[in-house]
């Protein structure tokens, strides 16, 4: 049966490491899900492809675990699955210590800016105490000029079971620190597996950046510009009818054969997404590169999901050396589905090695000349040129934005440096504060155009409502509270949108009646006047006028009727002649009979009593015993 999706905030966790250091282990202990599914995987002990799996934290986060091969003829399917990872989990057996591709791996993480992880120690009930303090210094003296500077560092045995409970906390502790990801109205889903079910059809898996997909939507599989539609959808193995960003997905596709679609294509939204050959980069060499990167190199850019063959036009120079960094034109050999501020990752063919990564400027640029001048000032200005223009080339490639320290911490910034340039873009419109973060107001707009769609979506299917609850819009746009006030609070400054309690609106959306239903509110505040003190009941005027629920509930939030139960509705200028009659006796005689009431009102005990009752609960009488005295 589909459901409604959750509101609990979801992540997506990968592994990493060397081979035989236990990372599926790990997974299977976790989550009691096997992520090697191939029969080749179990035959020879070894992760092959990318494993999938997922658990609830005890905060109550919904987790996506991706499984990713530790050996290094499969890094190209490593490199698949680390896309759109919130953490990592970086897995080192406690009897052997870093490897080779366990800094290969930490490398990728590093240049694809993955900030947050821990770090797990595996196989610790092999050894002893002293042995395991001396690999934990190892590994953090490994980790010190790394992104995972400062992680936890947990001895795990997934034999044993130990630690597994402190790593969950761990990990629950490091997700509270990490933004969850937003609804910015362009969702696409990098693909990663494809394959075909009996009775469902083809079936496409990944994990949803950028926006949401919902089942019955149209969308098309790039880069070959299918056109396909969502016939269902499921995240952590429950169907749902919306899927939301930050978690792993599988959609359920009508009108395409399994054949048809592959990895790296990537799934969204009809003409959301361009499709370009050339890319504008900027490269950064790992200081470990078995060599340089030189002009004209072919090479692998992996990108997204995808691996696409690529020709570096170095822009400045010939070659950049290990630790360099620089500026580069990417000609793809195949169609690249992009966008500025992605991160990707550069490997030489053969022999087969990381050298750089990157991230995307521009996903369809012009062609640039060589040592242009022009170009060549305006490119190295967005690097150590003009210290504003880095601060916005940084926050461009964040589209959730940054807090003011982790953006100083990224450009070697002070504090005080770091407030300067903030206010100074600030106050030119170039950026904007939403609450703990700061972002380019380009991120901001397109956030304020996701609450505008959210809001329309939500007035045209409850157009009698006065808004939407503020905290079901919060949760589709998964912002933290505190960013998701500061945006709500600009757009009121500006006049876009008006806040009324616990709900928000667009402003020019009026609770407005069809004139049917003017023609009903008329007839039943009739029905009503007639009898002002012993009415119809509601389930009566419901059948008689045709009054949807929401037409009820819209006629209580403009006052015209009060309801006293939930049979029992009164216009509320005969509630206002009731209590006025039944307070002028109160004050003249101090108690209030049911015999008493009945005769002011002319009514009989089946309406008065309810009336009484609605009084109590709104402390204009108190009851003593049978009767009702007046409250102070």
């Amino acid at each position: 049966m589909v459901t409604a999706p959750s509101l609990v905030d979801s992540f997506v966790v990968g592994t990493a490491g060397h081979i035989d250091h236990g990372k599926s282990s790990l997974v299977k202990a976790l989550t009691q899900i096997d992520p090697d599914r191939l029969g080749e995987e179990k035959r020879r002990g070894m992760t092959i492809d990318l494993g999938f799996a997922y658990l609830d934290l005890p905060s109550g986060r919904h987790v996506g675990i991706v499984d990713v091969p530790g050996h290094q003829r499969f890094l190209k399917n490593m490199l698949a699955g680390v896309h759109g990872m919130d953490a990592v989990l970086l897995v080192i057996a406690a009897d052997e210590g870093p490897m080779p591709q366990t800094r290969e791996h930490l490398a990728i993480i590093d240049l694809l800016r993955i900030e947050h992880g821990v770090v797990v120690l595996s196989k610790a009930d092999l050894v002893d105490a002293d042995w395991l303090r001396l690999v934990s210094d190892d590994v953090a003296t490994m980790l010190a000029a790394s992104p995972l500077k400062g992680a936890s560092i947990i001895p795990v045995s997934s034999t044993t079971g130990l630690g597994l409970d402190r790593l969950r906390l761990a990990l629950d502790a490091e997700l509270e620190q990490t933004m969850i990801r937003p609804d910015l109205g362009r969702p696409r889903l990098p693909v990663d597996r494809a394959f075909g079910m009996a009775g469902f059809g083809t079936v496409v898996t990944g994990t949803l950046v950028g926006g949401s997909l919902r089942q019955g939507d149209e969308v098309v599989i790039l880069p070959a510009d299918r056109r396909v539609r969502i016939r269902g959808l499921q995240q952590h193995n429950r169907a749902v009818l919306e899927a939301r960003p930050g978690s792993r997905t599988a959609v359920n596709l009508a009108g395409i054969d399994r054949h048809e679609v592959r990895r790296g294509d990537v799934l969204a939204m009809p003409k959301t997404m361009g499709i370009s050959r050339r890319l504008d980069a900027h490269l950064e060499v790992l200081a470990g590169a078995i060599q340089p990167l030189r002009h004209r190199a072919r090479l692998l850019m992996y990108h997204e999901t995808a691996e696409i063959p690529v020709e570096v036009s170095l822009l400045d120079a010939d070659e950049l050396r290990p630790g360099q960094r620089g500026w580069a034109q990417l000609y793809a050999l195949e169609p690249v589905v992009a966008l500025a501020g992605d991160r990707f990752i550069i490997r030489v063919p053969s022999p087969p090695a990381t050298v750089a990564g990157g991230v995307i400027v521009d996903a369809a640029p012009r062609r640039h000349r060589r040592r242009d001048p022009v170009v060549l000032q305006q490119l190295r200005a967005k690097v150590d040129g003009d210290l504003a223009t880095r601060v916005v080339l940084e926050l461009f490639a964040q589209p959730r934005g940054l807090e003011d320290a982790a953006l100083a911490r990224r450009l070697a910034l002070s504090a005080p440096a770091m407030t300067t340039v903030l206010e100074q873009l600030a106050s030119g419109g170039t950026i904007r504060r939403l609450g703990a973060v700061v972002m380019t107001a380009e991120h901001a707009r397109r956030l304020e155009a996701a609450v505008t769609d959210l809001l329309t979506a939500a007035h045209a299917a409850e157009p009698l409502r006065r808004g939407m609850p503020k905290e079901a819009l919060r949760s589709r746009t998964a912002l933290p509270a505190a960013v998701f006030a500061g945006l709500l609070g600009r757009m009121v400054a500006d006049g876009a949108i008006v806040e009324s309690g616990a709900e928000v609106a667009l402003r020019r959306h009026r609770a407005e009646p069809s004139p049917e239903q003017q023609v009903a509110i008329a007839r039943t505040i009739e029905a009503l006047e007639a009898q002002p003190f012993a009415p119809p009941p509601l389930a009566d005027l419901t059948q008689r006028f045709a009054l949807t629920p929401a037409l009820i509930q819209y006629l209580i939030g403009e006052g015209t009727i009060v309801r006293i139960n939930d049979e029992l509705v009164l216009t509320r200028r005969a509630l206002d002649e009731a209590v006025f009659r039944l307070r002028d006796f109160l004050r003249a005689n101090q108690t209030l009979t049911v015999a008493a009431a009945r005769d002011l009102l002319g009514s009989s005990r089946r309406y008065v009593l309810p009336l009484l009752e609605w009084l109590d609960a709104q402390k204009i009488t108190r009851r003593v015993g049978d009767d009702r005295i007046l409250r102070d």
